[in-house]
């Protein structure tokens, strides 16, 4: 504190005489300090017989001027001093401080890895098919319970394929009514592999296999979409199996609609069955 006071006084002192010396010059005068100096040496040159005395330098014209500028050059060396300390203690503390965020990005980088590890260990693959030896029917009066909904087996994309290439239809009814069985072990509704469509018959049979298709499309796309999420598949590829999904959806709710309108026709077929001997729907509509 006492530092500045003093770098503040002589400031003002200095400021002070140099006004005031460029006041008087501009007179041609010089200034009352110039010339109270002056008198005081002259008084002390008759009262000592010594000659006034001749600065050598600029630095040498009394202790008070030194100690001025040796504390202000001590205190801008002092200045430099701290600056450079304190650069230098910046400088580590950046360098600390980068070393510390390297390492948590590595660790975080490490620790997304693992967790991807461990999603790609814990993420279940499809289920198998169960083969002919394998499907047992369920005992009669009771119903299968579904614990897991993403163990439910769904077809292979090739199966899926061939499920809506060729759908099963039952055998072509016969214009007189249906065929005969030739067996014991022939159902009354067998099913071929035929895509045909003949009759009402199988036109309903066909909107219903290909709805249960439509339907494990479905299921089918959700646990693909599920399984890419997981394993960090980009968005533009699960964009598009969403969409798909949606149209799968879609066709499935057409299909069992369709479905359901065939359905409401078949009373039109029984009573064709009933009455063979009624004329064609021109001849029972027309009046």
């Amino acid at each position: 504190m006492f530092l500045p006071l003093l770098l503040v006084i002589a400031l003002v002192w200095v400021l002070k005489n140099a006004v005031e010396d460029v006041m008087h010059a501009s007179k041609g005068q010089n200034s009352p300090r110039r010339e109270f100096w002056d008198k005081r040496w002259t008084a002390r040159e008759k009262r000592t017989g010594k000659p006034r005395p001749k600065a050598t330098g600029f630095w040498s014209r009394g202790p008070l001027r030194r100690y001025l500028f040796d504390s202000w050059a001590d205190a801008w060396s002092n200045a430099n001093t701290k600056r450079a300390d304190r650069v230098d203690d910046e400088r580590a503390a950046y360098e600390a401080a980068r070393a510390e965020q390297v390492a948590a990005r590595d660790a975080a980088l490490a620790a997304a890895a693992e967790q991807r590890t461990q999603l790609h260990r814990s993420t279940p693959g499809p289920a198998p098919v169960a083969g002919p030896a394998e499907a047992q029917p369920a005992p009669a009066g009771t119903a299968t319970a579904v614990k897991d909904p993403a163990s439910i087996p769904t077809p292979t994309p090739e199966e899926l394929a061939a499920m809506f290439a060729r759908p099963s239809v039952p055998n072509p009814a016969s214009p007189t009514g249906p065929a005969a069985p030739t067996s014991k072990e022939e159902s009354p509704m067998a099913v071929s592999n035929t895509p045909e469509v003949s009759g009402h018959a199988s036109a309903k049979n066909y909107a219903d296999a290909m709805a249960k298709a439509a339907t494990a499309a479905v299921t089918s796309l959700e646990q693909t979409i599920a399984s890419m999420t997981a394993g960090k598949v980009g968005g533009p590829a699960l964009g598009h199996l969403a969409k798909a999904q949606e149209s799968a959806t879609a066709m499935a709710a057409e299909l069992r609609a369709a479905h359901s309108v065939l359905a409401k026709h078949d009373a039109v077929g029984e009573a064709y069955q009933a009455n063979k001997d009624a004329g064609d729907k021109d001849w029972m509509t027309k009046e």
